[in-house]
């Protein structure tokens, strides 16, 4: 039964993601890009208007040369400003505000990816975050700006030109209302048709990119064991199966983007037709004949930029749902809120059984039973074979994992969640060695115990990555070394270092105890003489020994 505080907490959440990812924004700096929109049309129709009278002039030949030419120079200079508008005010300014709101769509999805607890980040792969930061923002922040500005710009010029036509004759503006109805009924099927055709096609685009970063981080790898087959084999797979559906999303789009210059035609040819007819009847001159269908050419562009920036919305609704709940996912609590320490003498404690799979039973993976403790200023050593649940239980303790795993008990210090941590593998940065500290400055002391070499000095590589395995682990533990937590906690500190280095940093990790507390996975016994607490992981159980 679901309480109803939860539901009530989680209705906040999908309310707070609605709003970080809000289509609606109204405000006076949209107002007024929408009225730049929208100015070079309006330009456009006072050119119509004034080439309406020069033809009447030229008609009727009342007109003297002087006010002939000042009506010429005056069509000049309107078209002129009319063509200045559209580039400068049409285009240039909202597509400066469209760059704008796609970096800042996915810088707000990046925050959220940090944000987000470890739970809830697990439950999609790198192809979906890279979906998410990438395409899905950047669509959302070109949807947003179309949105309150494009569309609002272009609904603003149909109105001005309804109104222009409904000065030359009342009657041509159910004329217009019809091509507009005609033109939007026209585009309506292939507009939805896209959108629904890239909603069923998002898994795949997914499953692909997640393949495509997996050769580009694994090539070493693949070639390194004679895989080349196996992954280009599931890479084709993956690309067979996206390229059937953006087959088919893009037929959904030419046919929309085709649509409405076979239409055009045929609606400006109507619109004359009707212009023609008033003539005849006596309500229309020449001129208003020519300014009228000046200005039915003239709503082509917003009625056509108008289906498109919703053929857009259409086709990107998909990508707003997709950030939205990853939004929400980013709100969720991690659920280690629940297990804060009420001692202060405690830094950790863990009594239960810890699973690798939501499932339990036959169905799941059991890591171990047992009861874990740390306290303040200890050195405490984990011993385990691979596999058995030692990183598991220090993601445990630094609330980088869900809690739900652990069937039982447990309390962790605020200090134990934001720890430092060696995890494996060492994660590093093209740059130099203080980029590859990610903001914090080196301990002296470390780095001289870690005996650097050259490495303060090298250019470092990730593709390829121009480290040792051993010089990769300095790199780690000079990183969470520095760091200034009251608490450490390093998986595997001795991997892949020479006998020499690996006696130093056993040596400065003794040093440590009382002032700042240290939890270390070890699979030799070089810390169990110095050691507060010998914690062993045997055939599912973890003892103290």
């Amino acid at each position: 039964m679901v309480s109803a505080s939860w539901k009530e907490k989680n209705m906040k959440r999908r309310t707070s993601a609605r709003k970080a990812y809000s289509l609606f924004r109204p405000s006076a700096r949209n107002l007024v890009l929408a009225l730049d929109v929208a100015s070079g049309t309006v330009l456009s129709a006072g050119a119509a208007y004034l080439m309406g009278t020069i033809v009447d002039g030229l008609a009727s030949g009342g007109l003297a040369p002087g006010e002939m030419a000042a009506r010429l120079a005056a069509f000049l200079g309107v078209s002129l400003a009319a063509a200045l508008a559209k580039f400068a005010l049409d285009d240039w300014l909202p597509l400066r505000a469209n760059l704008r709101a796609e970096v800042d769509a996915s810088d707000m999805a990046i925050d959220q990816l940090l944000a987000m607890p470890q739970r809830s980040f697990e439950r999609h792969d790198a192809g979906h975050y890279l979906n998410v930061v990438n395409s899905a923002a950047f669509g959302y922040g070109s949807m947003s700006v179309y949105l309150n500005v494009n569309v609002v710009g272009c609904s603003i010029a149909v109105v001005a030109l309804l109104g222009c036509a409904a000065a030359i004759d009342v009657l041509l503006v159910p004329v217009f209302l019809c091509g507009l109805i005609v033109y939007f009924a026209v585009n309506w099927v292939p507009m939805h048709s896209a959108g629904r055709l890239l909603m069923k096609m998002m898994p795949a685009r997914e499953a692909w990119q997640e393949e495509v970063r997996r050769l580009v981080e694994e090539k070493r790898v693949a070639i390194a064991g004679g895989a080349e087959g196996f992954y280009l084999r599931r890479f084709e797979e993956r690309t067979n199966a996206f390229r059937a559906f953006l087959r088919r999303h893009r037929l959904a789009d030419a046919t929309q983007a085709t649509l409405p210059a076979a239409v055009s035609p045929a609606l400006q040819v109507a619109a004359l037709a009707a212009c023609v007819a008033l003539m005849v009847a006596g309500s229309m001159t020449l001129g208003s004949v020519v300014a009228a269908w000046q200005l039915f050419s003239l709503l082509q562009s917003p009625m056509a930029d108008i289906c498109s920036l919703v053929s857009f919305y259409v086709s990107c609704r998909p990508n707003l749902v997709l950030l939205r709940d990853h939004a929400g996912e980013a709100e969720e609590p991690s659920g280690f809120e629940a297990l804060a320490a009420d001692e202060k003498d405690l830094v950790a404690r863990v009594d239960g059984t810890l699973w690798a799979t939501p499932e339990r039973g036959e169905e799941g993976k059991r890591l171990w039973t047992g009861e874990f403790e740390v306290r303040p200023g200890e050195l405490v050593v984990v011993r385990g074979a691979n596999g058995s649940g030692k990183s598991r239980l220090l993601d445990l303790v630094r609330g980088l994992s869900d809690p739900a795993d652990l069937d039982g008990a447990a309390a962790l210090s605020s200090d134990a969640l934001h720890a430092a941590y060696l995890t494996y593998p060492v994660p590093v940065v093209p740059g130099t060695l203080e980029d590859n500290l990610l903001g914090a400055a080196a301990d002296p002391e470390v780095a001289r115990l870690l005996d650097l070499g050259d490495l303060p000095e090298r250019a470092i590589t990730d593709q390829p990555l121009n480290l040792s395995l051993g010089e990769r682990q300095k790199l780690g533990l000079l990183r969470a070394l520095s760091r200034p937590e009251p608490i450490v906690l390093l998986d595997e500190p001795l991997a892949n270092l020479d006998v020499a280095t690996s006696a130093r940093i056993c040596a400065y990790l003794v040093g440590l105890r009382g002032r700042r507390t240290v939890v270390a996975i070890m699979h030799s016994d070089d810390l169990d003489a110095a050691a507060d607490r010998i914690y062993a992981i045997r055939n599912g159980r973890l003892t103290r020994l």
